[in-house]
């Protein structure tokens, strides 16, 4: 296995693809493959030369701090958010499935998933296979009953397009596990499910679902409905062999991304472009604060909910009006995942702010080398960058490894904005958000 630059050196890429990269099955990292995700969790987290365990010291520690939410200098703007009907969102059928949840669940499982609406676990999740913060009921401990309803719930949520993505970054991550013979820890249903507040088509509700490459946080409000922050990944993102052979992940992301920076010129371009070499894997290039081990060049990931990140880049008050317009279908293509009403309102807001609406990018342009972007404004921010490899063995940064973020700048996280103005005339509060 691979994982420093000199072993890197040594492997051969013959195929130009994630199969060079496979890790042996006899490796000791793969072995013993019987163990389940809470052992696996325990086992790498007792382990101080993982990388991943001081990172995870670090998201407990930020779990415990009140929210505030993700902004650019450490002050919510005000009145960005605020609910409006004309959303018209899929609210009725959501509470329907959501109460086929609770149909379905026993007393047990209902008391292991729930939550109040404003509850800290929204914010338990993460992304990697390792669970950090255990919060809700595991799909794959689920009865097969209330797998389903909440498989409804998703449904119901989404758009079609949104559910056939989140379902095949699912699909993904089973095919990661078969390939490493892990598949009690890395499978279809090894995601964590919360249910927030009491579904209802007038007060605000929600729930998250959250595991290895998949985290999604949807949030509804008479019609409202919010999708964020959420993160899909895939190592690798296409499936070559088996039953799923051919779904594809995040390749529209991609292509749309590496579209807008060549649509940009030489000077639009240096504007755009950051400090960093995206083959840095130790963030020696990087800038003070931009670079972590968990997420590279990721900012709005696991337990950064109160971060300031400034904006960086070419603003939209410096693009013509044909890259503006590709610079919301760009955002318009991370957000598939929302139903169409609530994704055109969405869109509305993000249009508002154009100006204020950053696009960022770390890489060569080419149609070969790995790259990182973002879309930053002060409602949304979406990144997209190409990783190493986690379990393929892979030193270097390549295609088949890819993460995407969404954040919602200035509260709109987790639907808190609107809670927020809510709250101001019903209710009190109940959680610890």
């Amino acid at each position: 296995m691979a994982n420093t630059l000199e072993d890197h050196e040594k492997i051969v890429e013959t195929s130009g693809n994630f199969r060079d990269y496979l890790i042996p099955l006899d490796h000791p990292r793969l072995h013993p493959s019987d163990r389940d995700a809470r052992t696996h969790a325990k086992g790498v987290l007792g382990n101080e030369q993982i990388f991943l365990t001081p990172v995870a010291r670090g998201w407990v520690e930020n779990y415990k701090q009140p929210y505030k939410g993700f902004t650019t200098d450490g002050n919510v703007v005000p009145d960005l958010w605020h609910y409006d009907a004309s959303a018209n969102g899929p609210t009725d059928k959501m509470v329907e499935a959501a109460k086929g949840v609770l149909s379905a669940a026993s007393p047990e499982e209902s008391k292991t998933f729930r939550f109040a609406a404003d509850a800290r676990e929204w914010r338990a999740w993460s992304n990697p296979e390792v669970i950090v913060i255990d919060k809700g009921l595991r799909l794959e401990e689920m009865s097969k009953p209330l797998w389903e309803a909440v498989h409804s719930l998703l449904k119901a949520s989404l758009s079609e397009e949104g559910y056939v993505k989140v379902r095949t970054a699912m699909l993904m991550n089973e095919f990661l596990g078969d390939l490493t013979q892990l598949k009690n820890v890395m499978n279809a249903d090894s995601y964590h499910f919360c249910l927030f507040g009491e579904p209802s088509t007038e007060k605000p509700w929600g729930f998250n679902l959250f595991g290895h490459h998949l985290c999604l946080n949807v949030s509804t409000l008479k019609g409202e409905v919010v999708i964020g922050p959420f993160f899909v990944g895939a190592e690798p993102n296409f499936i070559d062999d088996g039953p799923n052979k051919g779904l594809e992940v995040l390749n529209k992301e991609e292509a749309a991304g590496l579209e807008f920076m060549k649509s940009l010129s030489a000077e639009q371009q240096k504007k755009a472009t950051l400090p960093g070499d995206i083959n840095d894997i130790t963030g020696d290039t990087m800038p003070c604060g931009h670079w972590n081990p968990a997420d590279l060049r990721g900012l709005g990931g696991a337990h950064q909910d109160n971060r300031v990140v400034p904006f960086e880049g070419i603003s939209g008050k410096d693009m013509d009006d044909a890259q503006r317009k590709a610079l919301v279908r760009l955002v318009s293509i991370f957000n598939d995942l929302l139903p169409t009403g609530p994704k055109e309102l969405f869109l509305k807001r993000v249009e508002k702010h154009l100006d204020q609406t950053h696009f960022a990018w770390i890489g060569p342009v080419d149609d070969v080398t790995p790259f990182y972007f973002r879309v930053h404004s002060p409602i949304v921010m979406d990144e997209f960058d190409h990783h190493n490899g986690v379990w393929l063995a892979n030193a270097l940064p390549k295609k088949y490894h890819i993460h995407t973020i969404q954040r919602l700048p200035n509260r709109g996280d987790y639907g808190t904005a609107l809670y927020d103005e809510w709250l101001q005339t019903h209710g009190k509060a109940n959680g610890k958000m």
